[in-house]
């Protein structure tokens, strides 16, 4: 299959005439990706992203077979250190994975293809993975063909993030601290009835769930710091395509207090699986944990007979789910000599401009922080 391969690289705007075929890959994929589906990753054309990216597409010459592989690609930007002689898997603030869609029959075939075109393709660049699942087949598969053909590979660095991936149901998986929710679930009911209401993506509930999140999203911190989905058109309107719920299908979740949303989770599910990409709740309830309180019927979903094989929180290491959700998910940094044009010393010297303009913006942040919880309590005048 290898030699019989043709690669394309496309604009984001051709992608549109492909979309029962990608819409396959996407089912037929060695690893899951909704981030790289049709309605999510084409709704980078709202946030006028769509000139960054270019779209390697792999396909048998007949034209008649599936779509091998699929592989949105952008140029670093300051946040990656400008590497100029490098490209990377697309992503942006709402793409929290950079696995290619590769089809699961003859993955590694089509991976020794890519090996084989690449100083063609891409000649004289190194390939940065920057949220690649460091446990799953893609990253195995990659590595193996990478060593086959003595082509430098780096792991940057590696963290994890909270996930759901157990054979235990739920009063056993969540124990103790279900109990501690369960006594704020009591003295919340005493305002009124509560329920949990899932909704899909792509029907009436669903629009109307995303319109719900949308407003609570917006009247809570994220709307006062003008981050919100709904804080600007672009981002609006990237949301009401990427959730359209087709490719990826969208699932909701909600808190509901007498038919009023307390708190909402936006899920997308590919694969059998569950990525949990956008949360809100109601700060007005702050104290009785609405947040936590609809996490824990997340739970529901992926233990025991649940619907899901797993959950991936997509969240940032530390984050608070942490305490609920037990599993992880190991996320790697990776660089790969592409083209054979770097080695290891190549990589090295990536990885540590990389590693430096990520230390600045932590710095950065940490800064942003302290100054505005000084200018919080400063008096004034």
């Amino acid at each position: 299959m290898s030699a019989a391969l043709v690669w394309s690289i496309l604009p984001l705007d051709a992608l549109g005439d492909l979309r029962a075929e990608w819409e396959a890959l996407a089912v037929a994929a060695i690893d899951p990706n909704p981030f790289y589906e049709p309605d999510f990753l084409l709704a980078a054309q709202a946030l006028g992203e769509a000139g960054r990216i270019s779209v390697l597409i792999a396909r048998d010459p007949s034209g008649g077979g599936p779509l091998r592989a699929l592989i949105p690609l952008r140029r670093p930007g300051w946040r990656q250190g400008w590497l100029r002689t490098a490209w990377m898997m697309h992503d942006n603030a709402y793409t929290p994975l950079t696995t290619p869609l590769l089809h699961r029959d003859g993955a590694d075939e089509t991976l020794a293809s890519l090996l084989d075109e690449a100083p063609a393709l891409f000649p004289g660049s190194a390939w940065l993975f920057p949220l690649l699942p460091a446990a799953r087949p893609f990253r195995a598969r990659l590595q193996a063909a990478l060593d086959e053909r003595g082509r430098a590979h780096l792991v940057v660095r590696q963290f994890a993030r909270a996930a759901i991936e157990t054979t235990e149901n739920f009063e056993a998986y969540t124990g103790r601290h279900g109990q501690t929710l369960l006594r704020r679930e009591r003295k919340l009911a005493t305002h009124g009835r509560i329920q949990y209401v899932v909704a899909e993506g792509g029907t009436p509930a669903g629009q109307a769930m995303l319109d719900a999140f949308l407003a609570l999203e917006a009247k809570g911190w994220k709307g006062r710091q003008g981050t919100a989905l709904a804080s600007r058109p672009e981002s609006d309107a990237f949301a009401r395509q990427a959730f359209r719920g087709t490719s990826p299908a969208t699932l909701y979740e909600a808190l509901m207090l007498n038919d009023r949303p307390l708190a909402i989770n936006v899920n997308l599910l590919s694969g059998g699986v569950l990525y949990t990409i956008k949360a809100a709740f109601d700060e007005d309830f702050r104290g009785y944990s609405p947040g936590n309180l609809l996490d824990r019927h997340t739970i529901a979903l992926a233990t025991g007979n649940g619907a899901f094989s797993r959950v991936d929180s997509c969240a940032v290491p530390d984050h608070p789910l942490e305490i609920h959700w037990q599993e992880r998910e190991a996320i790697a940094v990776m660089l790969v000599d592409w083209s054979g044009s770097f080695g290891a010393a190549g990589l090295g010297r990536m990885a540590a401009r990389l590693t430096r303009v990520e230390q600045g913006i932590r710095r950065l942040a940490a800064l942003r922080v302290r100054w505005r919880r000084g200018s919080a309590g400063s008096p004034k005048g």
